[in-house]
Parts: C-alpha cells; structure tokens; sequence
C-alpha cells in the first residue's frame, strides 16, 4: 500500500511538471510569434484536462496575441459557462474589459481574482503579473497604467526571480512614453536573466524609439544570439535592413520563416521582401495569389498593394489602397513608415491637407517614438501653415515645443513666427531669447526678438528699443563694418519712432547723431538733423515743442 502511495505521489509530481512545462512552452511559443504552435500546445492540455484553468488563460492570450479578441473572449466565456469559476479566467475576462474599454469591470475582476488565489494570506504573484500583462496590452489609451504598475510591483516582491513581471512594467511605462522608468524596468529584467530575449528585445525598442541604431542592433542581436528561435528579433532585423542592404534583409527573413509558423504573416513577408527588392510586379502577384488563396482577408495587403502601386506610378489605386487599410486597422497596429506612405500618396492629390492631418493626428496619439511624433506635429504645423489656420499651427508647434527634447533653430524659429501670428508676443520674445542663449552666435535669434518687440509695441510707446539695441551690439560685436547697414537702419528706426511718436527730440538727435557718424552723408541723418535741433532748442528756449517732424521719418518704419 505504502508503494502504491509513493508511486501515485510519483505520478502526480511527474503530471504537474509536464503541465508546468507545457504552460511554458506555450507561453514561450506566445512570446515567439509561433500562435498556432501554442494553441497546438495548449489545446493537447486541455484534451487531457479540460478544466485546466492556468491553460485556459493561455489560449485566451494566444487569441489575443493574434488579434482575435472575439476568440479570446469565447474561450473565457465558455470556461465560465462550464463552470470554472476560476481567478485565471477572471483575469482573462478583465483583461477583454480593458480592450473593451470598460476599466471598472475589469478592476472589479482582477481584485475577485487577487481576493480567491491568495496564498498563506498573501497575493499570489503569477496572478498579480496577468493583470499587468493585461494592463500593459493595447494602444496608450488602452488600460490603467497606474494599477497595473502597482500590482506588477507587489508580484517583483513576491517573486524575485521572475523577469517577465519586469518585462510588463517596462511595457507599460513604454505605453506612458516614460523611457527612462521603461529602461530600469528591462534592466531590473536583464539582472534576472541576462539571456532573455525578451527582455533584450524590448530594451532595443526604447533605443529604436529614440534613434539609437547602434544600441538597438546591438540589443535586437543580442536577443536573437540568446535565443536561436526567438522571431521576433529576426523580423526587427528584417524590417531595418530592407530598405538599407537588401541581401542581409534577405538572410534574417529565411531566418524569421524557419523560426515562425507558416502563416499569412510569412506570406506576406516574402512578398514584402519582392516589393523592398524592386521586383514590384512580382509582389503585386504574390499579393493577388494570397488574396485568392487563404489569405483573402490579411489586412496587410492593402498597405502591400500600396506601396507597389505608389511605386509603379499608379496613385488612384495607391490611394484607394492605403485610406483601405488605415481606415480599417487598429491605430495602434499602424506603423509609422505606414502614415509617411499614406501622406507620400496623398499629397500628390490637391486638396488633401486635411486627410493627411487627420493620419497625422491619429499618428502621433499611437506613436510612442518621441523623434517621431516631433515630425508628425511639425508636418501638421506646416499643412495648417499652408491652410492659413494660424491658431492651429501655433497651437501645434507648441505642443511639439512641449515634447521636443533637444529643439533645433527651425523648430524655435518656426513657434516664434507662429507665436507673432496669433499676438502671443510674451512668449514669442522668451522664445526669442531662449534661440539667443541656444545659438548665440546666429543672428536669427536677435531678429526674432526685434520682429517680435516690434509687433508688440504697435502703438509706438519704444518698448522695442531694448531687443533693438540688443541686435545692434551683436551686429557691433560681430563685425562693425560688415554690419554697418544693418546697424544704421535701426538706428533710423528708433530716431523715426522717437521724433514722430514719442515726440522726444534729444533723444531722436542723439539716434541721428549715431547715423550720421556711421555714415556722414546718410540722407535721412543730414534731412533730419537741423530740424530736429531746432525742435530742441525752441523747446530749451520755451517757445514749445514744433508740429514739425524730421523729413523723412517714415522711412525707418
């Protein structure tokens, strides 16, 4: 009897190890692309054990990663129509209310789940991470980053040893456009478990996100190096040498299809390859075969047909292609190369400035790479620039201001221009002196802030005079003589202003003087002079102030 125990005890042991090999072999199979693999995987579990909760969960997640929402919701339903009230099933059912966008169904679903697994009266931690792999799925509007980020926080000190909790808090910090918490979450991970391609993959996509090339390789590599198998990797390498070194394109895309199922996405990828390769009439046909074939309904190949139509010339079915796919794809499924091409097209199409803008807006609300929303909203900028829109413009180019880590000369100088326009002039001069402490060895600084001191003192009362005098001791600094037009017609300007407007004649005399020592023969300091001395000294000798103003005044204005 007591034999038979230890062996039933043997058995049990040897049965919850398969299962839990199993899991993670599917888990791993999610992680790599390879979908039908782990349903393959996960579906031979549940023919042994139909009410295996943990695997359950799984194959929901599989449906998931496919972008079948409606098959990852069926599969939690019909658990619980079956009867398996269970805190993996609760999780997956919340994770559906989140893509729902039904947060408080969903919360109210993750804290049952936390309440029912708790061990020894403490959370259970592989719990705590599904909610925040939950949390960290779908576009930035998607979920509730601060709970998610406080649950995967409490499952990191529950069980230390395990990455992936890392993993998800980086992905949702990615998702707040937080790289610098998103970095010390995938090295929090990489501690763990230096060889996880996972975690080295993602740290990549910070770097892609920045425009590191040189760190995002070499952690796209490193991903690919610890694990052989791991796809994903293969396919960001893929996707950056295909329009750079076709050939090596070509070698890790062999290396992505044998490491993937074979499915519409290595279809597609072939005929992607054909279309980077220039054999544009080759792609169109792979394309037309996989739409007559099983892969009628792959939603890439409107975006495929595109780009070769655009490329051969043919933009009416370039168009219709493209406002096809982006009007039917999930935003946050839409590459940024993706919005280019659809402006590329569109803008051979007069008229089109609002439907670019509206791609435009839609990209930089999904976009998570700085550099790149920093272009969106510069290009929107520019359309309603083109439009006339003012308000719209200005209102842009500060919201790029606002999110622009490092602004060049263009970008400072394009928000004062449009800070003038719609007569915000306090923050077109602080812009103006924020280019001067920038690029204090360029000029455009210093006549930014004129043009902007000018505009605000319409009425004449000489509040530009200090940017004024500004620019001029940069030009006297810079060069003198090289600059002694420049320095003479703003003099003429401020003596124009204060004779005409504030009517204070030394003051105006003493401008003249500054002209006419600069240039003798200037014709407005020698007209201007004698009048204005008289006008002094009538005034001196109290016989009041003359109506009569410098001849020429008007000039400098």
């Amino acid at each position: 009897m007591k034999k038979f125990a230890t062996f039933f005890l043997v058995l049990l042991m040897a049965s919850q190890v398969l299962k839990a090999q199993s899991i993670d072999e599917a888990r791993k199979s999610i992680n790599n692309g390879r979908i039908a693999s782990a349903k393959e995987t996960l579906q031979k579990l549940l023919a042994a054990n139909g009410k295996n909760a943990e695997a359950i969960y799984w194959l929901g997640q599989a449906h998931l990663s496919a972008e079948d929402i409606a098959g990852a919701k069926k599969t939690y339903q019909d658990a619980l129509n079956g009867g398996l009230n269970d805190p993996w099933i609760w999780v997956g059912m919340g994770h559906i209310a989140l893509l729902e966008n039904n947060k408080s169904d969903a919360r109210q679903r993750f804290e049952s789940a936390i309440a029912a697994s708790m061990i020894k009266k403490k959370e259970n931690p592989a719990i705590l991470n599904a909610i925040g792999r939950a949390n960290a799925d779908g576009s930035a509007t998607i979920g509730d980053p601060i709970y998610g980020i406080d649950k995967l926080k409490r499952a990191a000190e529950l069980d230390v040893a395990n990455p992936d909790i890392y993993i998800n808090i980086g992905i949702i910090y990615v998702k707040q456009v937080d790289g610098t918490n998103a970095y010390e979450a995938y090295t929090n991970a990489l501690r763990i478990d230096p060889n996880n391609a996972m975690a080295n993959f993602r740290m990549g996509k910070i770097f892609k996100s920045q425009g590191n090339t040189e760190k995002f390789l070499e952690y796209y590599n490193r991903a690919v190096a610890v694990d052989p198998n791991f796809a994903p990797g293969y396919l960001e390498l893929y996707d950056y040498y295909s329009n750079r070194d076709v050939n090596k394109a070509g070698d890790y895309l062999q290396k992505y299809v044998a490491t993937s199922d074979k499915d519409c996405s290595t279809e597609f990828l072939y005929a992607d390859y054909l279309f980077r390769s220039g054999k544009y009439n080759e792609s169109l046909e792979k394309a037309k075969a996989m739409e007559n074939g099983a892969c009628k309904t792959f939603p890439k190949l409107k975006l495929l047909y595109a780009y070769n139509y655009d490329r051969l010339g043919n933009n009416d079915l370039a168009k219709s292609n493209i406002e096809s796919y982006i009007g039917s794809t999930s935003p946050d499924k839409i590459q940024s190369a993706d919005y280019l091409l659809a402006i590329s097209i569109l803008k051979k199409t007069p008229g089109s400035e609002e439907s670019i803008i509206g791609y435009l807006k839609t990209a930089v609300n999904n976009d998570t790479s700085k550099a790149n929303r920093v272009k969106y909203i510069d290009t929107i900028a520019s359309l309603y620039n083109k439009l006339g829109n003012v308000n719209e413009r200005f209102n842009w180019l500060q919201q790029g201001m606002a999110i622009n880590p490092n602004p060049n000369n263009l970008n400072i100088y394009y928000l004062v221009d449009a800070s003038i326009a719609v007569k915000n002039f306090v923050l077109a001069d602080s812009m103006s002196l924020f280019y001067i402490t920038k690029y204090p060895a360029q000029e455009y600084g210093y006549q930014l802030r004129v043009r902007a001191a000018k505009a605000a003192d319409s009425t004449g009362t000489g509040s530009c005079f200090a940017a004024i005098q500004q620019y001029i001791d940069f030009l006297s600094a810079q060069d003198a003589v090289k600059n002694a037009g420049k320095i003479k017609d703003n003099y003429i300007f401020m003596a124009s202003m204060t004779a005409d407007k504030i009517k204070d004649y030394p003051a105006a005399l003493d401008y003249v003087n500054k002209i006419l020592a600069i240039d003798p023969a200037d014709s407005f300091g020698t007209s201007a002079k004698p009048v204005l001395e008289k006008a002094v000294n009538t005034k001196s000798s109290g016989g009041g102030a003359t109506k009569k103003t410098a001849p020429g005044t008007k000039k400098g204005k």
